[in-house]
C-alpha cells in the first residue's frame, strides 16, 4: 500500500509506525490517569504542581487530550478495511467470523476495565466497530458522508440535547486515589467497576460528543483504507505537510476560542471540532513524515510496537498499575507532570524493545495471537517470522 505494501497481504509498516506514535500518545495520556494527577480538582492539581508541570499539563490539555485517541479510532477504520483486503472470500472470512472478532475485542475490552485500567476504549471499539462490516459494502462516496456526517453531528447533537458541556471524566474523584493507592487489589478493582458504571451519570456530553466523532472517524479510516490513497503517501507528502499543519493549526484556534467561551450555545458547540480536526491534521503530518523515500531509523524502530499495538496498549495499563498503584512501588500522587511523561516514555520504549525481541521469534504479539485465536475458535500458528495479518 505503499513502497513498504507493494503486494497484497503484506503489512504496511510505515503505517505501523504512524500506529506506534499514536499509541506513544495514548499511554503518555493514561498515564496522567494512572498516576493520579487526573483525578485532582484543578485547584489541588495547581497548589501540587510546580509551575513547569503545571504549563506541561496545560500543554497536554490543548495539543493532545482527546486527540490520540481520536486519531487511533481512525487508524481503527484503517486497519479493519486491510484486514478485509487480506481475508477476502477466498481466504475463507465470513461475516460471522468478523463479527466474533469484534465480540472478542468486546470481551477484552472487559478484562481490562475491571482489571487493569477503568478508561478503557476497547469496548466502544468493540461495540461502533460493528458498523465497519455493514459500511464496508457501501459506496465510497457514501462511507466519506457518512463520516464526515457522523463527525459534524455530534457538536449539533449536544446543542440539541440540552446536555451539559464535555467535561474531564475522573476530576475532583479522591475515592479513586485512595482506592487506587491501597496495597489490596481488590480494592482497584472494586474501584474500576465503581468508574465503569458510574462515570456515564456525569459525563454525557463527553459520550455524546465520543460516539459520534469515534463512529465518524471509523468510516473515514474504512474509507482511506480502501482507497488508493495508501499506495500514493510518499507522492502526496508535501499536500498532507500543507493540509496537516492547516488542520492543527484550525483545531488550535478552535480550542482557544472554546476555551474564552464560557457556557458554548447554538452554533459555538461546533468548536467542539476541535479534537477530530487536530486528530485529522496530526495523522496526515505524521503519515507525510513517515513516508519518505527511504525508510528512516525512527520508522524501523517503531514499527514492530505498531504491529502489536493490542498488547501494547494493555501492557502499558499493567506497567502503570505496578508503577503507580498501591500494590506496586506506590507512586501514586507523587509525580508532576514532567515526571509522568518521562515515565511514559520509558514504559514506550521498554514496549518497544519487547516487540524487537518478540517479533524474532513470532509472528503475532502475546495479544494478538489471543485475539486471533478466540476469533477463529482454534489456536493459530504463532512461531515463525514474516509479517502477521
Amino acid at each position: 500500500m505503499s513502497a513498504s505494501h507493494s503486494h497484497r497481504g503484506e503489512r504496511d509498516t510505515r503505517i505501523d509506525a504512524v500506529r506506534a506514535v499514536i499509541l506513544t500518545v495514548v499511554i503518555i495520556m493514561n498515564m496522567m490517569t494512572l498516576s493520579g494527577l487526573a483525578y485532582l480538582s484543578p485547584d489541588a492539581r495547581a497548589e501540587l504542581l510546580a509551575p513547569v508541570d503545571q504549563w506541561a499539563w496545560d500543554f497536554l490539555a490543548i495539543f493532545l487530550d482527546g486527540k490520540a485517541l481520536a486519531a487511533f479510532s481512525f487508524m481503527f477504520g484503517l486497519s479493519f478495511s486491510m484486514i478485509l483486503s487480506r481475508a477476502g472470500p477466498e481466504n475463507g472470512a465470513s461475516s460471522a467470523q468478523i463479527i466474533r472478532r469484534f465480540l472478542v475485542l468486546g470481551a477484552i475490552g472487559l478484562f481490562n476495565a475491571v482489571f487493569l485500567f477503568w478508561a478503557d476504549i476497547l469496548m466502544t471499539y468493540a461495540a461502533l466497530g460493528l458498523l465497519l462490516p455493514l459500511a464496508a459494502r457501501l459506496p465510497q462516496r457514501i462511507i466519506i458522508g457518512a463520516g464526515t456526517a457522523l463527525i459534524l453531528a455530534g457538536p449539533v447533537a449536544l446543542a440539541l440535547s440540552g446536555i451539559d458541556p464535555p467535561a474531564p471524566v475522573p476530576e475532583g474523584r479522591d475515592d479513586s486515589l485512595q482506592a487506587f493507592a491501597s496495597s489490596n487489589y481488590a480494592d482497584t478493582i472494586t474501584q474500576n467497576l465503581n468508574m465503569v458504571t458510574g462515570a456515564a451519570d456525569t459525563v454525557k456530553g463527553t459520550l455524546v460528543l465520543r460516539f459520534f466523532m469515534l463512529s465518524g472517524l471509523f468510516l473515514l479510516g474504512l474509507a482511506v483504507g480502501r482507497s488508493t490513497l495508501t499506495a500514493r503517501f510518499e507522492g502526496l507528502r508535501a499536500p498532507m505537510f500543507k493540509l496537516g499543519a492547516l488542520s492543527v493549526v484550525i483545531g488550535l484556534a478552535a480550542g482557544a476560542t472554546l476555551r474564552l467561551t464560557e457556557s458554548p450555545e447554538g452554533v459555538w458547540f461546533l468548536l467542539y471540532l476541535e479534537t477530530p480536526v487536530m486528530a485529522l491534521g496530526y495523522l496526515m503530518l505524521l503519515t507525510a513524515a513517515l513516508h519518505g523515500k527511504r525508510e528512516g531509523k525512527l520508522h524501523s524502530l517503531l514499527a514492530p510496537l505498531g504491529r502489536m499495538s493490542l498488547t501494547g496498549y494493555l501492557g502499558a495499563s499493567i506497567l502503570g498499575q505496578l508503577l503507580f498503584y498501591g500494590w506496586g512501588f506506590q507512586l501514586i500522587g507523587q509525580a508532576g507532570t514532567i515526571s509522568v511523561m518521562a515515565i511514559a516514555l520509558a514504559v514506550t520504549a521498554a514496549l518497544v524493545g519487547f516487540a524487537h525481541l518478540w517479533f524474532r521469534h513470532f509472528v503475532y504479539g502475546p495479544w494478538e495471537w489471543l485475539w486471533r485465536s478466540l476469533t477463529h475458535l482454534s489456536p493459530q500458528p504463532i512461531v515463525g517470522r514474516g509479517a502477521a495479518s
